[in-house]
Formats: structure tokens, C-alpha cells, sequence
């Protein structure tokens, strides 16, 4: 089980980016449970988390910017055909998030933008391709320590590189 220390920046796959600010502990029905205590970088953004449900929540430590890849190798490659259900497709998304590194995230997005391009995204896939984009520019944001808005044009710009070849 992953521990984080207080002061550790770290990525939740459905809220983004955040520093563990505390730990608390509560009493719930006769047992006492810790919790992580998360400011999330999202303005008004505090979240508390069960320190034994980090792994399966798919917190993690934000990537060191030496770490991963930069944004045009995570869009590269061929896009993960997704499965035409919609159930399905939400399902595997999903779990593609929770347990996504910063590359999985972007090989999410790839394939959303992907299947975008082709006019097959409903409403919540685009919400969901709203927020894993949001997520991958906040973990780019923390990494980099730039800001936020300038870390989502970096991953819109990768992007729209990689979309105008596939319509080439």
C-alpha cells in the first residue's frame, strides 16, 4: 500500500492534482479509519481519502518531469479501438483512468480524440474526455511547476499535432 507523507504531491485520477495536507482520523460505526487529507489544486478543492483505499482509488505520486514521456510520445501510436457500447466503453475508460499513469491518461485521451475525430463521442464521453485532459494537464502543471492553463494548451497543442495526422 502506497503511503504519501504530508506535503506530497499526488494525482487522483478523478480530481486531479493535490498536496496531502493532513492526516485524520474519524470514529465510523465503532472503528476509527484514517484519512488523507488532500488539497486539490482546483480552487475550493479539499478532499478526504481513506488511507487504506489509496491503491484501489489509484493515488499516486505525480511524475517526475525526468520520469515520463513528453506529451507527443504519450499521443503517439495507434488509438485503442473502443468497444461501440456505450456501457462498456464508460466501464473501460473508467478503469483506465483509476489506474492510469500520466501515459495512460494520455493514451485515454488519444483514443477519445481518436474516436472524436470520427464523430462518435456522446455527451459523457466528452465529459470524460474534458476531464482526463483536465487530469493530465494538472499532473503536466504539477510536474513542470508551471500553470495550469498554460500545461492544458501544452496538451491541446500535442494534440491537435497528433489529430491533423490522422486526417492527413
Amino acid at each position: 500500500m502506497a503511503r504519501f507523507r504530508v506535503g506530497e504531491r499526488l494525482i487522483h485520477p478523478v480530481h486531479g492534482a493535490g498536496t496531502v495536507v493532513a492526516y485524520e482520523k474519524r470514529e465510523e460505526e465503532g472503528d476509527t479509519k484514517e484519512y488523507y487529507v488532500i488539497e486539490l489544486d482546483t480552487p475550493n478543492g479539499r478532499l478526504l481519502t481513506p488511507v487504506e483505499q489509496a491503491d484501489q482509488l489509484g493515488l499516486r505520486k505525480v511524475v517526475e518531469k525526468g520520469d515520463r514521456p513528453p506529451l507527443w510520445k504519450v499521443f503517439a501510436g495507434r488509438p485503442k479501438k473502443l468497444s461501440p457500447h456505450y456501457r462498456e466503453r464508460q466501464a473501460e475508460i473508467a478503469k483506465r483512468l483509476r489506474r492510469g499513469s500520466f501515459t495512460e491518461v494520455g493514451r485515454v485521451i488519444r483514443d477519445l480524440a481518436w474516436l472524436d475525430s470520427r464523430g462518435g463521442l456522446n455527451m459523457n464521453d466528452r465529459r470524460l474526455f474534458k476531464r482526463a485532459k483536465a487530469v493530465l494537464a494538472e499532473e503536466l502543471a504539477a510536474a513542470e511547476e508551471i500553470e495550469t492553463d498554460e500545461a492544458i494548451s501544452r496538451v491541446e497543442s500535442a494534440l491537435e499535432r497528433r489529430v491533423s495526422r490522422w486526417q492527413d
